[in-house]
Parts: C-alpha cells; structure tokens; sequence
C-alpha cells in the first residue's frame, strides 16, 4: 500500500467534519490511485469508510440535539432504497461508466463548490415531507451507484427543504450519509471483494480527521477553504476522465 494512502487518509474526515461532505470523493480516488483497487472495489470499500466517519463526525457534533426527526426519516428512508438500488445497479454496470460518471460528478460539485453561498443564520421552516423522500431517493441512487455519501447535493438539498442553518444542515448530512452509505454498502457484501482490516485502519484514521472538521466547522471562514476544495475536486474529476479517455485511446 502507498504511503500516500495512510497521510491523505485523515482529510477524508476532516472534509466530511467541515462540509458534511465530500468523503467519498475523495475515498474513491484515494483507493484507486494510491491503493491500487480496481474503481468497483474502491467503490464498495468506500461506502463502509464513509459510513463510520460519518458516525464518528455526527457524533462529535451531538446530532441528537438539532436533528429533525420527520425530515430526518423522509430523507433517509428514501436514501435507504435509493442506495440500495443504486449499489445493486453497480454490482453488473461496467466499470468504466462508473469512473465516467464519477468524474463527472466531480466536475458539477466543483462548479457548484465554486458558486454556492451558504448561511450561518438558522431560520426554521416546515418540512417538506414529500420532497424529502424523492430527494432522498435520487442521491442514495448517487451513493450506491458511485460509494460518494452524496452530502455535497445533500446539504444544498437541506437548506432548500427547510434547514437554512450551514452547521445543522452539515450535521443531518452525516446522519444521512451513515444511513445511505450502509445501505449501499450491505449489497456489494458478497458480490465485490472488500478488506475489513483495510476499511477499519482507514476509517479511524479518516475518524480522527473528522473529529478536527467538526471543531473547525465554527471556527474556519469557509469561503476560502470552498475554493481550494472545489479545484481539487475538477482536479481529481480531470484526472478520472482523461485516465479513462486514455484506456480508450491506448
């Protein structure tokens, strides 16, 4: 195993503290490139990665003090099947429209990582019950298709169905993310080779990153810090796609 892969480890957690976001997009490249996996391994060993950070960073915010069950259940009931079929799709898809699909979802968050502003002003507004469970739907679809949690869609998703507050957006994102990603995780068991020693040492590592994420969260100004992440994503997104246009070419 690469070196590379134990000192990058802790930032998947530190991203996922700060953002509530952002793990598996940096998991999956991680393992491919400094692990060596073959994309549909690195996906299903991601999944488990990002599922126990994100414990561990939801914990550490005491998401039991500001969470909304009702929107809560809606969100993450749909996010349940959604990753559920979307890791069954991904187990018999080729591989190689998985690393496309990544790469493309890494260039829309770094777009959308660049435009955003987000609110650290909390204003309460009723559930949208409804559309929480179909958006929950599409992004588990996201999360068992790609082994991303999906918070980066998932926050703004938040914001939009009645949580305007950054910090407790963030926080129902990782409880949300523990949910989808364990869903998804549960179906490749079995089908896709995984290592249980792998994803534990690299989960406490990435733990001990989240634990410094969450501490940040209100600390940091976050304008500067979405900048330098949203080109590291199109830079990663850039690497995945012409690493695949060259398998083509070659």
């Amino acid at each position: 195993m690469s070196l590379w892969l134990w000192l990058l480890a802790p930032f998947i957690g530190l991203m996922l503290g700060l953002f509530g976001a952002g793990g598996g997009m940096l998991t999956v490249p991680l393992l491919t490139y400094a692990a060596g996996m073959p994309i549909k391994e690195a996906i299903a060993t991601s999944l488990w990665i990002v599922a126990v950070v994100s414990l561990i960073a939801a914990t550490q915010q005491r998401a039991w003090r500001v969470v909304r069950l009702n929107l809560l259940l809606f969100f993450g009931g749909g996010g349940v099947l959604g990753g559920m079929v979307g890791a069954w799709v991904g187990t018999w898809i080729a591989p190689w429209i998985q690393q496309a699909l990544f790469a493309v979802l890494l260039l829309v968050v770094a777009w959308w990582m660049r435009h955003i502003r987000l609110s650290d002003v909390h204003v309460e507004q009723p559930c949208r019950c409804g559309v929480a469970l179909v958006t929950g739907m599409a992004l588990g679809l996201a999360t068992g298709l790609l082994g991303v949690g999906g918070g980066f869609l998932m926050v703004p998703a938040l914001l939009l169905l009645g949580i305007s507050h950054l910090p407790t957006a963030v926080t129902h994102s990782l409880v949300l993310i523990a949910f989808h990603a364990t869903a998804g995780g549960l179906v490749y068991l079995g089908e896709i080779p995984q290592s249980p020693r792998l994803v534990i040492s690299l989960a406490l590592l990435a733990g001990l990153g989240s634990l410094v994420g969450s501490r940040l969260l209100h600390r940091l100004p976050r304008a500067p810090l979405q900048k330098a992440f949203s080109l590291g994503l199109a830079l990663l997104g850039l690497a995945m796609g012409g690493q695949l246009v060259m398998q083509f070419i070659g």
